[in-house]
């Protein structure tokens, strides 16, 4: 007598209907990037909490939608727009002559670019390359 396993479907698969990309190690880097930048006002000297705090908290929403949802280039480019907004920020928020500030942005803001394009270009590369295949595999 063999008896079958059923596997049971992911909270995923019963919403959505696809399975989420939840192993996105750039994406789970820059939503700890974003907490960081949510909690550096607690040790960074003059932090501007009104940058910081928010442009942190919509880090972490976009990296949650980009770890959270099926594979797109949408939030990799919402974030590669963030890090920008960042990397400006101690211009545009005028706290650029304040050093410790000023260098906890520019550096978040340049590690969140990074990660955020390799995400964009291991999604071009791989999942683009990968769909129509299954697609085909699926006919």
């Amino acid at each position: 007598m063999t008896t079958q396993l059923q596997q049971r479907p992911t909270l995923a698969t019963d919403l959505y209907g696809t399975p989420r990309g939840w192993r996105t190690w750039p994406d789970w880097t820059n939503l700890i990037l974003g907490i960081c930048l949510v909690l550096a006002p607690l040790w960074t000297t003059d932090a501007p909490i009104g940058w910081f705090i928010p442009l942190g908290l919509l880090i972490g929403v976009t990296a949650l939608w980009s770890i959270g949802t099926d594979p797109s280039k949408t939030p990799e480019r919402a974030m590669i727009g963030l890090a920008a907004v960042l990397f400006l920020a101690p211009w545009l928020g005028g706290f650029s002559t304040t050093e410790d500030a000023a260098w906890t942005a520019w550096i978040i803001a340049v590690m969140v670019f990074a990660f955020a394009l390799t995400a964009l270009i291991h999604r071009t590369i791989f999942v683009d390359h990968e769909a129509p295949r299954e697609h085909a595999l699926a006919a």
